[in-house]
């Protein structure tokens, strides 16, 4: 599939994107430190796609008039596929706002469990589903479908498990605490904007950034010297940006995957 982004760029817009690739000086040491803790053992490719979904539905960075930015479903579908030759076969996308929001996430979900036979984790910032957003649910191919709460949200949502939806907890350990993750190594991170992020608990953080599905092909930014493939100790902390993040969730659920 071949790339079909169309963007209507405000000279705002563009100056605003090319700040947020600009490298401060003093990244140098900091980019190295990471280089070495990533060490020479580090996988060459990926297991886990991480996109998050804004409360605005995925690829919006505001109205295209105004210079904003609309990425397609076909768009993401590419991504999918990117991510998918990369070696990834797992897809994470995280909601900010309720399931019934974003009707535009089921294509996606498909592709990726019908195309490429991916598992797809549907991690909710909110706890309500719909009797509608059930049937979408019950519609996947529920051997490779795991829904992502968080662990207080369990016994309101038991009823999906009697219908053969498997839960899993999306905060599996408590914030503060050192993750017991495999790290960014083996995940591409994805906002909803189309950013590349090292991990989603540095979401927007411009030292973190890695680039664009706008303009970089994934293979690209994974293998690139130039961006942090780690996150820096004193950062690298258990907070609620962590939840649903599927390095994560890998290790305490690994028997399942």
């Amino acid at each position: 599939m071949g790339k079909s982004v169309k963007t209507n760029d405000s000279s705002s817009s563009r100056v605003h994107r090319e700040n947020l690739f600009t490298l401060p000086k003093d990244f140098k040491n900091a980019l190295n430190d990471c280089r070495t803790k990533a060490g020479q053992d580090s996988p060459k490719e990926v297991t886990y796609l991480w996109i998050a979904v804004s409360d605005d539905g995925l690829g919006h960075t505001g109205k295209a008039d105004d210079g904003g930015i609309v990425l397609s479903t076909e768009d993401w579908l590419n991504v999918i596929d990117e991510a998918a030759s990369l070696g990834a076969n797992w897809v994470v996308l995280t909601l900010t706002t309720k399931l019934s929001q974003f009707s535009e996430i089921w294509d996606i979900c498909r592709w990726a469990q019908d195309t490429h036979g991916m598992m797809v984790g549907v991690h909710l910032g909110v706890d309500e589903v719909t009797a509608e957003d059930t049937q979408h649910l019950l519609s996947m191919n529920l051997d490779k479908l795991r829904l992502l709460v968080r662990s207080e949200s369990h016994e309101k949502l038991a009823f999906l498990e009697h219908q053969g939806v498997v839960l899993w907890t999306a905060n599996p350990q408590p914030d503060g605490v050192k993750p017991n993750c495999q790290g960014p190594s083996r995940m591409i991170y994805v906002n909803a904007e189309g950013y590349l992020y090292t991990c989603g608990l540095v979401d927007g953080t411009p030292d973190y950034l890695m680039g664009s599905v706008l303009h970089d092909r994934l293979k690209h930014v994974i293998k690139s010297s130039s961006v942090r493939h780690c996150v820096e100790e004193d950062l690298h902390l258990v907070t609620s940006a962590c939840d649903g993040c599927p390095a994560l969730i890998a290790n305490y659920f690994s028997t399942n995957l």
